[in-house]
């Protein structure tokens, strides 16, 4: 079985100590009923324990799957993000061409179709930051038009990307006239050739407005991943520069099946979070191991109070009362 979600993997790792330690527990109870069988009456008296005792063994098992299955996790779960020295050669490179075209200021996208493209397209890459490896990772953004040049180049500060992406109007460094989104891509491309195989995820952002053009016949080694993300609407078109401009995802979904990747509507949805776990960058969100280590803190907690008290409670409620003590109690 092969899992590629990280905290996925990691439980399923747990699951399998837990699945261990109800065995050995199971074979421990095994041993021990043998063993007592014949002098329970001598602990629990003539008339044997109390019928509750029964499940004794089974919340010892209980107790053993939860602290075996909680501590794996809580062992290998880090307790913090890495320290990491950004004058040292990173793991990975994040590569994105961003269309700056004139038909990115229209404002047909969003849940309300309200904001301009190029708004929508910021939100959804800050979001795509959020659930990647951002600590080892330099980003580079190309921003494309009537041609292509870097506005960022292999940058470990995400608050400078985020600055670029936050209305910077860049279209003024183009000459006018259509969107060669291909020439975007290829010349994108271009940068990511010196970098370490399988060391880069790229996205796309585009309305898909564009003039047809042609890719490269083969990837740099160094991409593993390529998202497509479309914005602006795809039925109802803007005008703009004297002509009717919509979202092309025909056109999109063309690149992406070009470059080997994923094309997404994102001009109302985000992108889905199976879609960006998939992707080599992806790590679990802060949220997302929170959440699991204050359950597996729990659980750790839980069986330990299961195994402290047990013996205590078979002491004190396992024996019957025999109708000597419930008169002396009476009196």
């Amino acid at each position: 079985m092969v899992v590629e979600d990280p905290i996925e993997a990691l439980i399923y790792q747990a699951a399998i100590i837990g699945f261990f330690c109800a065995l050995i527990t199971l074979f421990g109870e095994w041993l021990h009923a043998r063993r007592v069988r014949e002098t329970r009456n001598l602990t629990f008296g003539p008339d044997g324990p109390r019928s509750w005792t029964r499940i004794a063994p089974l919340l010892r098992v209980l107790a053993s799957i939860l602290i075996g299955f909680s501590l794996w996790i809580l062992a290998h779960l880090e307790s913090k993000p890495p320290e990491i020295d950004p004058s040292k050669e990173p793991s990975q490179h994040l590569l994105i061409a961003l269309d700056v075209s004139p038909s990115m200021y229209l404002e047909d996208s969003g849940p309300q179709r309200n904001i301009r493209r190029g708004t929508r397209a910021s939100e959804i890459l800050e979001a795509v930051f959020q659930r990647l490896d951002m600590s080892r990772t330099r980003v580079s953004v190309v921003a494309f038009y009537t041609d292509a040049f870097p506005v960022v180049l292999e940058s470990f500060d995400i608050n400078v990307v985020n600055n670029v992406l936050n209305g910077l109007p860049m279209e003024f460094a183009f000459n006018p006239g259509n969107t060669e989104l291909q020439q975007g891509v290829e010349k994108a491309l271009g940068y990511a050739k010196a970098w370490p195989q399988g060391s880069t995820t790229m996205i796309v952002v585009s309305d898909g407005d564009t003039v047809s053009g042609s890719l490269p016949a083969r990837l740099p080694l160094s991409i593993s991943d390529v998202l497509v993300l479309g914005v602006g609407d795809p039925h109802k078109g803007s005008s703009v520069a004297g002509r009717t401009s919509r979202q092309n995802i025909q056109a999109l979904q063309r690149l992406a099946i070009r470059l080997g990747g994923i094309y997404h509507n994102a001009n109302t949805q985000h992108l889905p979070t199976s879609v960006v776990r998939s992707l080599a960058m992806a790590v679990p969100s802060v949220e997302d191991q929170s959440l699991l280590r204050d359950l597996c803190v729990a659980g750790t907690g839980i069986g330990t109070g299961i195994l402290s008290f047990l013996p205590l409670l078979l002491a004190k409620l396992g024996r019957r009362s025999t109708h000597k003590e419930t008169a002396a109690l009476s009196t």
